[in-house]
């Protein structure tokens, strides 16, 4: 069946919207048209009218700035939103890369719940035969998986960080640099994978850790980040003392060895936002370092505080990091691990301002949460933070009293349990867009030292 829609001769009012249909044998009107719904037209027209809003916008724009077009009537965000409910899940998701207007649908808290959403569950490798496992939300679709089939076999496959979709893991090579890193970033979903250049060797005595960066809503590129780390032989402590930044846009890595800092950072969760990664550190702060850019001959880097508790018991009640709708957030346990606090980063004033309190004594049903010597700083937490979703209204603890990882619902204020996982489980929702394409010159990269 062909559907032809007129370009800038499309009208539309709110009786069309509520009559596209949803059962087998209803009729609607294209234009002037009657046409009759079956089942398997379903699919096909939906994305037609989804592909086509686009085009006649565009046309739109073009007619009215030349005024040569009386017609002053556009698709409405909630008949988009109509139409785009109707999709398959991964249409829906690749529609969401169209223009920044789609995407805002995605993240309108009115909109965000009559469009379908992506599965997520926790990302986690099997520590007796190595293989990468998810474990579902409780409401999580079966289509998710992470199987790796279509991967070659590399030796000693490990999972190292997940952002957005795309996983990095490292792998063991042949290679005559035995002591540099080899990383592979690979996306189940498209069945994709593509391996990066090797890292400078490492000096003897250092270590690195490694970071995905990656978000679809400002690039289809994504960035790894590598910090090296050795322990300083004064102050006896692990200092960074250099990174190399990935760019899968040059296909490169990029080396900044003025780098030292006695900056103690925690890797997971982190945050890509407009261009820059946020990490939490130790000394209660968040460190912000540029991605690189090749109209800048430096990468900036700074740190700034984080809202909360910040005394020595906390060490055991660790906050992290989250995105939502492109602003970053922070959530912590207060002092007695009663209550968890939510604060969005308002970027006007650089200050945080609090947007959640969840009890988590009616979670738990109990009502002491940390333990501990209050003459002493040996305290320890009944349970601990891994990671949080504000557009699935859901965060993960671990409970160290089960030693099972569970989902809280920001909703109802319910736990479940979702198995005995992994502490460092990573977050994972699926991401059905392919690699943008690789030159072949660019498979060549060299690793460039920034001044």
């Amino acid at each position: 069946m062909a559907i032809v829609v007129p370009s800038a001769h499309l009208r539309v009012g709110p009786s069309h919207g509520a009559n596209i249909p949803r059962r087998h044998g209803e009729a609607y009107v294209v234009g002037r048209r009657e046409v009759r719904w079956t089942e398997s037209d379903r699919g096909a027209a939906c994305c037609q009218f989804a592909s086509a809003y686009t085009a006649i916008n565009l046309s739109l724009k073009g007619e009215m700035n030349s005024k040569k077009s009386k017609c002053t009537c556009t698709l409405t965000d909630d008949l988009v939103v109509s139409i785009l409910s109707r999709l398959p899940l991964k249409s829906v998701c690749r529609f969401k890369c169209v223009c920044k207007s789609w995407a805002s649908l995605f993240s309108d808290q009115y909109y965000c719940t009559k469009l379908p959403r992506r599965p997520a569950g926790l990302l986690y490798q099997d520590s007796n035969n190595g293989s990468i496992q998810i474990a579902k939300l409780p409401s999580g679709n079966s289509e998710i998986g992470t199987s790796l089939s279509f991967m070659p076999h590399h030796e000693n496959l490990k999972l190292v960080d997940c952002s957005n979709g795309l996983i990095l893991f490292t792998h063991g090579t042949k290679s005559d640099s035995p002591d540099s890193s080899h990383f592979i970033v690979c996306n189940p979903a498209t069945q994709e994978w593509i391996a990066l250049p090797d890292t400078c060797p490492r000096v003897n005595g250092s270590d690195y850790i490694a970071m995905l960066a990656f978000n679809p809503s400002s690039s289809c590129h994504f960035f790894v980040f590598n910090f090296q780390k050795r322990r300083s032989p004064h102050s006896g402590v692990f200092v960074i003392t250099e990174v190399e930044i990935f760019s899968s846009e040059d296909f490169t890595w990029i080396a900044d060895d003025a780098f030292e800092t006695e900056i103690m950072m925690i890797p997971m969760p982190h945050v890509l936002l407009h261009g820059v990664l946020y990490l939490r550190t130790v000394e209660h702060s968040v460190f912000a370092i540029e991605t690189p850019h090749m109209y800048k001959p430096w990468i900036h880097r700074w740190t700034f505080e984080l809202p909360g508790d910040s005394c020595p018991m906390n060490n055991y009640i660790w906050g992290c990091l989250g995105e939502s709708s492109g602003i970053l957030h922070y959530m912590q346990p207060n002092y007695d691990g009663c209550w968890l606090n939510i604060w969005r980063l308002e970027s006007r004033h650089q200050q945080w301002s609090t947007t959640h309190s969840l009890s988590m004594i009616d979670a738990f049903g109990r009502g002491a949460l940390v333990h501990g010597n209050p003459f002493s700083v040996d305290w320890s937490a009944d349970y601990g933070m891994l990671s949080f979703d504000l557009e699935r209204e859901i965060v993960f603890l671990h409970d160290r009293v089960s030693s099972k990882v569970r989902s809280y619902s920001i909703r109802t204020g319910k736990l479940c349990e979702m198995g005995d996982l992994p502490r460092n489980s990573l977050y994972y929702v699926p991401y059905w867009r392919k690699f943008p394409v690789v030159e072949e010159d660019q498979y060549c990269g060299s690793l460039i030292s920034m001044p």
